[in-house]
């Protein structure tokens, strides 16, 4: 490489370096994203709309705050790690093309790290084992989005976990979301007139980067018949809480303490597969003699192999001795079902996805009647699940912003429960030889009789199918 080259080359690396050190991020906000932004308070909410910017909000408030503190760490955390990849990871890509920040992204760590050595990570948050892994670290800032999506464990992540570790730098907490219809928990009593947290909120309408959002509003609310009270125009494009269990898949979820041992119980269990979201396991039991079904147990890890779900299958089998397991075998499951089938002798069914829809319908419908319960104690992340999980907007699939790995696994095992074929009572047959088996053989040989001679009296003599008839015809020169 000649000099005049290498010059040239150092001269653009540092006019990089200047531009990045003397760009002001508030100018990439507009005004209620940069309100965010200059907030001094420690504890910020965002309730927005969606297609607010929230998302694009808090990627730029992380890369401001990591350009101010070199070789620092900061978490920005969403639901499921998949969530943040498929949300915010574009967002810090697009931030660094467009502004030249000389990013260096690790796309298996989800990770970005900037010139002055500080690192963003992604990371999800929906098991214990990720959360542990936010233990440790301090950081300056720690941003939460799709806040509305966590359950009640979301409490706990940030007094237990987030609050600590933000000790160090006298840092921020920011959560980030769009109201649900249940109108609880912990970041939907952050966003109350008594919260200490302080509040933020905007919705698509304050984003200039939206062309004609009033006139996309207009035209979707015309397109579905929504008025201006609509709870779902009230709370998805104005960010308000309103609640509505009509958007809800399963308004009615009732509980139990446990489950009744006058019963003789059937046991299937069902199986949501994945390795980056999570494997959910659910274990049902059901009686035809009572025809009720039960949850007895559900769980849900992270980062199987498919020796590792082998091997757990293998062990509930031991203690249950199940009827049925059924795997969603699309996909990645395909290798998750041949492991158990080839190598452990597990006889595992395919999940049957058709017509999910009205599967779940009727699926409410038991739940609404009390056929289908759920123990309470051992169910706690499949409870959140089913009471956060809400139709899309066609009302037609669950909302893609809801997690359901374990209500999928419960429907999969409750199709394949029978509570509902009760058993019939079949009359005990007489002992051969018997006086009682005798007079049956004789009421037998009678009504096969008489069957003989309704059939000969239905019958018209000029039956074509008669044997006389077809005679009679041989007989005639016609």
């Amino acid at each position: 490489m000649d000099q005049r080259k290498a010059r040239r080359i150092l001269a653009e690396a540092g006019e990089r370096a200047r531009r990045r050190s003397s760009l002001d991020f508030r100018k990439l906000l507009f005004q209620e994203q940069r309100e965010l932004l200059d907030d001094p308070s420690r504890t910020k909410v965002a309730v927005c709309s969606r297609r607010a910017g929230k998302s694009y909000a808090l990627s730029v408030l992380a890369l401001d705050t990591a350009f101010k503190f070199e070789s620092c760490l900061i978490p920005v955390i969403s639901i499921t790690r998949s969530q943040a990849k498929r949300i915010v990871w574009p967002v810090f890509q697009e931030l660094d093309r467009s502004n030249e920040l000389g990013l260096r992204f690790n796309a298996s760590e989800l990770s970005c790290t900037l010139p002055n050595g500080s690192q963003i990570f992604l990371t999800g948050a929906s098991t214990e084992e990720e959360i542990q892994r936010l233990r440790g670290p301090k950081y300056p800032l720690v941003l939460v989005d799709e806040a509305q999506a966590f359950k009640a464990y979301l409490a706990e992540l940030v007094s237990d976990v987030l609050e600590p570790a933000v000790l160090d730098y006298d840092g921020s907490i920011v959560l980030a979301g769009t109201p649900n219809q249940i109108c609880r928990g912990f970041f939907y009593d952050s966003t109350q007139a008594d919260s200490p947290w302080s509040v933020h909120h905007w919705t698509l309408l304050d984003n200039p980067h939206i062309p004609r959002a009033q006139e996309w509003l207009a035209e979707r609310c015309k397109r579905y018949g929504w008025s201006e009270s609509n709870p779902t125009y009230l709370r998805e494009y104005k960010g308000q809480w309103i609640r509505d269990s009509s958007s809800l898949i399963y308004p009615n979820i009732p509980v139990v303490q446990e489950l009744p041992t006058d019963d003789e119980w059937e046991y299937v269990l069902g199986l949501d597969l994945g390795y980056i979201d999570s494997t959910a396991f659910v274990i049902c039991a059901y009686s035809t003699a009572s025809g009720t079904l039960v949850v007895v147990e559900s769980f849900k890890k992270t980062k199987l192999l498919p020796s590792d779900v082998a091997q757990i299958v293998s062990d509930l089998d031991s203690q249950f001795r199940f009827e049925t397991i059924v795997a969603d075998a699309g996909g990645l499951g395909k290798a998750y079902v041949a492991e158990m089938t080839e190598r452990w002798s597990l006889k595992i069914k395919s999940a049957e996805k058709r017509e999910k829809r009205a599967y779940i319908e009727l699926l409410a419908g038991d739940m609404t009647t009390g056929v289908a319960s759920i123990i309470e104690e051992y169910n706690g992340p499949l409870l959140d699940e089913l009471h956060a999980l809400q139709w899309d907007d066609h009302r037609l699939a669950p909302h893609e912003r809801c997690e359901d790995h374990l209500a999928d696994a419960y429907l999969y095992a409750w199709r394949y429960c029978h509570q509902y074929w009760r058993d019939e009572i079949i009359p005990e047959r007489p002992r051969t030889g018997s006086p009682e088996y005798w007079r049956n053989q004789e009421d037998q040989l009678e009504e096969e009789q008489e069957r003989q001679l309704e059939k000969s009296f239905d019958q018209e003599w000029w039956n074509e199918e008669q044997p006389e008839f077809s005679e009679w015809m041989e007989d005639q020169q016609w």
